[in-house]
């Protein structure tokens, strides 16, 4: 896409190609994941952080994290996602260009970067709006997924490759973009769904099976199949911790 149908796509297309992505909706169905994503980076902020999340759609994690840190602000190309965040009380901006430098000592980027057409360069303009110490995480979908890149299940893969994503990355490539753009980092495993949707996509191809088959499952048995994609990174996401170099 041009830059201006792009802008278009996200403002109009995007969101209202989805089920039940009203602002609204999307704000309730989400809140689980965001106090989810809130304890796993806990050891990351503090009262004086001041915390910048790129790509905040209706501002549900902005709002869950806020009581934690200094300061919360918001990007969102969404209209109506903007529109919602700030009845919220969300500071949210509508481009990066209005985000200040050098004033974030975290930056969350939560399945954007995917989206992005020239993934380096606009994280080199990320790194200007860090503090000379903070910290950029960026959680993407794993490209090694088992159900990918082992399984293969054909209704997932076409469920999985969408017109969105103008990339997607593995434990390995998103090293390298990170490391071209000027960061260093971490790459950490992280497993969304559980045994149960796998199962399921495979026997019905749909998604929709998270927790299908708990009853028949013990618990050990769940643990350890999600530990063991996480340890060879086949796992469904992956996310990066990295700083300026």
């Amino acid at each position: 896409m041009t830059p201006e149908e792009e802008k278009k796509f996200y403002e109009i297309t995007y969101r209202s190609s989805y089920d039940n992505q009203k602002a609204d909706a999307l704000w309730q169905n989400s809140l689980p994941e965001a106090k989810k994503r809130v304890l796993r980076f806990k050891e990351l902020y503090s009262k004086n952080s001041r915390l910048l999340e790129i790509g905040c759609a209706s501002g549900y994690f902005l709002f869950e994290v806020k009581s934690h840190v200094k300061s919360v602000t918001g990007l969102e190309l969404t209209t109506e996602y903007v529109e919602y965040a700030r009845s919220q009380g969300l500071d949210v901006k509508e481009s990066l260009d209005k985000i200040p430098d050098n004033s974030y000592d975290l930056i969350f980027m939560f399945h954007v970067l995917e989206h992005i057409d020239d993934p380096v360069n606009f994280l080199i303009e990320v790194k200007k709006k860090l503090s000379q110490r903070g910290k950029l995480i960026i959680e993407v979908p794993n490209v090694d997924d088992i159900l990918v890149s082992v399984y293969k299940i054909e209704s997932h893969l076409d469920f999985y490759f969408e017109i969105a994503h103008n990339y997607y990355f593995s434990k390995s490539t998103l090293k390298i973009v990170l490391e071209r753009a000027g960061y260093q980092c971490d790459i950490y495993p992280l497993q969304r769904y559980d045994l149960s949707n796998h199962m399921y996509w495979m026997l019905t191809g749909k998604p929709g099976g998270q927790g299908h088959f708990n009853s028949i499952f013990s618990q050990s048995l769940i643990d350890e199949y999600e530990k063991n994609l996480k340890e060879k990174f086949l796992c469904d996401t992956i996310y990066a911790i990295a700083g300026k170099t």
